[in-house]
């Protein structure tokens, strides 16, 4: 059977309702926290002051300081900074962030991998390479005082090398990484009209000492196509693969150096 309501006299005020509600809050209701909470401050001697202060606002007319102190503590001004107040110790001005994900602690054991990109004249990179015989890794051995990698601050000593112009180092000699670099300095002179083992010789491309030359592919183990940096003619040319002049000493044959990879 329900429990009836408490009955309120037409005269009671607020602290005896407060009160009247305190004493018929039940133990054994539902959301028992809610409840704790709510007669822990309804049972709050500030609040029951405040309580009492307001009947006496309300019973009787009221003074010119009572008229003129409702007016202040009715004003939007300071309901607004009232507001705020609360908003402040409440801390609702943080941000409502999304829950982190499960493989969150994952991400942060993950290693953080700095993608570069040199845009250069003829110039070298400025820096060697070398393996790392403890780890096993391609590090960047030194670097060239004034050169392209020094002035750009982004390559330095003991970084880790994992790609050259899209294609992973990893496990690749220093030997083999220098042949995905496609820019080579040519340190001799070269004419494919005079070389009898070419494939073609009106489809190789001359050079001279100095040339620095642009690999496009190196499919053929003996002949690459490549085309001359800073040249007006856009075709690619055939040129002796290093490989091709390693193991045959030509009298035109000498050496190239490579110049530099765009990292």
């Amino acid at each position: 059977m329900k429990e009836a309501m408490p009955v309120l006299t037409a005269g009671a005020g607020l602290h005896e309702t407060l009160a009247l509600l305190t004493s018929q809050l039940r133990p054994d209701a539902n959301h028992k926290e809610d409840m704790v909470f709510l007669k822990d401050v309804f049972s709050e001697r500030s609040l029951g002051y405040l309580m009492k202060v307001a009947e006496e606002l309300q019973s009787g007319p009221m003074s010119t300081e009572e008229k003129e102190l409702l007016h202040l503590l009715t004003s939007p001004h300071l309901k607004a900074v009232l507001s705020v107040h609360d908003t402040v110790a409440q801390k609702n001005f943080d941000p409502v962030l999304p829950p982190l994900p499960d493989d969150f602690e994952d991400e942060l054991d993950e290693e953080s991998v700095k993608i570069v990109r040199l845009v250069k004249n003829k110039e070298p990179l400025g820096a060697t390479i070398r393996r790392d015989e403890a780890t096993g890794m391609v590090i960047v051995a030194r670097i060239m005082r004034g050169g392209a990698a020094d002035r750009s601050g982004l390559v330095h000593v003991g970084d880790e090398l994992r790609e050259v112009n899209g294609v992973s180092v990893v496990q690749k000699r220093p030997d083999e990484i220098s042949q995905l670099l496609v820019y080579m300095r040519a340190l001799f002179e070269y004419i494919p009209l005079e070389d009898k083992a070419t494939p073609c010789q009106e489809a190789g491309l001359p050079f001279k000492r100095g040339d620095i030359l642009q690999v496009v592919t190196q499919d053929d183990h003996t002949w690459w196509q490549a085309k001359r940096v800073g040249d007006s003619n856009l075709r690619a040319g055939l040129i002796p693969s290093k490989l091709f002049q390693e193991r045959y000493e030509h009298p035109w044959v000498g050496s190239c150096h490579i110049v530099s990879p765009v990292v």
